[in-house]
C-alpha cells in the first residue's frame, strides 16, 4: 500500500517527503502534485525504489478459426 510521509522541520521550516509504494512515473505524478502544493523542492533524490518498474506479463490471444470441408 503507498505511504507518504511528510516531516517538517520546525527551526527551519524545512518539509521532507518520503513516497513508499509507489514506483516509477507514478511516484513523479505524486511528486507533482506537492510541488504545486508546497512549491519547488531544493532537492529531490530518487530511491532503487522509484527506480523499479512493474512487471507487466504480456498476454496475447488468438482466435482460430476451423474450415469444414
Amino acid at each position: 500500500m503507498p505511504d507518504i510521509d511528510f516531516t517538517i522541520d520546525t527551526s527551519t521550516g524545512q518539509l521532507q517527503m518520503h513516497v513508499r509504494g509507489i514506483a516509477g512515473p507514478a511516484c513523479d505524478d505524486i511528486a507533482r502534485l506537492v510541488k504545486q502544493l508546497a512549491g519547488e523542492p531544493s532537492r529531490e533524490e530518487a530511491t532503487a525504489e522509484y527506480r523499479l518498474r512493474p512487471r507487466v506479463h504480456p498476454r496475447t490471444e488468438a482466435q482460430v478459426q476451423l474450415k469444414r470441408n
